[in-house]
């Protein structure tokens, strides 16, 4: 009501504006009589509020509209009124939601086309990044091997997560809930990066039970872990001599720990590593970092129903928690 008496502020006052000049002048020549005053205000008042409740009768819908705003698309298919303005307004919505939807249609377009090239294009990358694999093995024990392989390693590490990067979108067609046991995924894990191990002279521990089992889907946390792994090594480089990855289980949820003993993470930036493309002040020091590892890791623990939460101090270590409900 309060914004309909706004809207309508402008024919309230030119009509009491117009009344008191008609009556002053009426009153000035001796056409009507004084006491008549009273009878013609109360008259053309009445026309007034009757004219006013209809309007408003015909767009208290739009009214209502303006002061609450939208809750949902569907809402604009709503009939606002009989009134021509209302009318209009709900024409003018529609369009608006038309030209909105081709909009849309045509970024969907536009960004599965490109999800599919860099899946096609990761996919293509693998076979010549497969075939330098099995050529360099025979460069073993030379002095460029170590070197060369490091980079072979980087770009394995780098489609490997632009794929998994692009496949968040569609996680829900990608995954598939199963029994996982946290020990044979570290030490699957683990077995896979020894070489990642070795070369930065860091000792990975599992300290996992065998009996500790979660649902969840095995190659995602594989993901997941493999993540996290990579970043304690990496940033415990001449510093680290463990990495331990260790669980355990209450009545409300199992936790998984990877801890390392690195740089650890700066205080200022701890509230911020879960940001896309975030590196912080360890990544421009150590370099070559994209920012993306542990932003997809939240993600995928975001879609599979977990938790992740991370602790850092400075020269001392960095703890990564994941959490999981305990359905046993």
């Amino acid at each position: 009501m309060k914004l309909f008496l706004k809207d309508n502020k402008g024919y309230i006052i030119t009509y009491f504006f117009s009344l008191a000049l008609t009556l002053m002048y009426c009153n000035l020549n001796g056409f009507i009589e004084l006491s008549e005053n009273v009878y013609i205000v109360m008259f053309n008042t009445f026309i007034l509020l009757i004219f006013l409740a209809f309007r408003y009768y015909q767009n208290r819908k739009l009214y209502g509209l303006f002061m609450s705003g939208f809750t949902d698309l569907k809402e604009v298919f709503l009939e606002l009124g009989s009134g021509e303005l209302s009318e209009n307004v709900s024409k003018v919505l529609k369009e608006l939601h038309n030209l909105y939807k081709a909009e849309i249609l045509k970024a969907d377009k536009l960004h599965k086309e490109h999800f599919r090239f860099i899946n096609q294009w990761v996919h293509q990358m693998k076979t010549p990044l497969s075939v330098m694999q099995l050529q360099l093995q025979q460069y073993e024990g030379e002095e460029e091997y170590d070197n060369m392989q490091e980079e072979v390693n980087k770009l394995k590490e780098g489609l490997n997560m632009a794929m998994h990067f692009a496949r968040l979108d569609s996680f829900e067609k990608d995954f598939l809930v199963e029994k996982v046991s946290l020990k044979k995924l570290a030490r699957d894990t683990v077995n896979e990066e020894k070489k990642l191990f070795i070369k930065n002279k860091i000792i990975p521990k599992i300290e996992i039970d065998e009996s500790i089992e979660v649902y969840s889907d095995a190659k995602w946390l594989k993901f997941i872990l493999t993540q996290v792994i990579i970043n304690g090594v990496k940033y415990s480089q001449g510093k680290g001599k463990e990495l331990v990855i260790k669980a355990y289980e209450d009545e409300k949820e199992i936790k998984l720990d990877i801890l390392d003993e690195g740089i650890g993470i700066p205080t200022k930036d701890i509230k911020r590593v879960f940001d896309s493309f975030f590196t912080g002040e360890n990544g421009r020091k150590y370099g070559e970092s994209t920012g993306m590892g542990l932003y997809i890791t939240k993600e995928v623990c975001k879609n599979l129903g977990h938790e992740v939460e991370i602790e850092s101090f400075a020269n001392v270590g960095t703890k990564v928690t994941i959490k999981f409900n305990n359905q046993s």
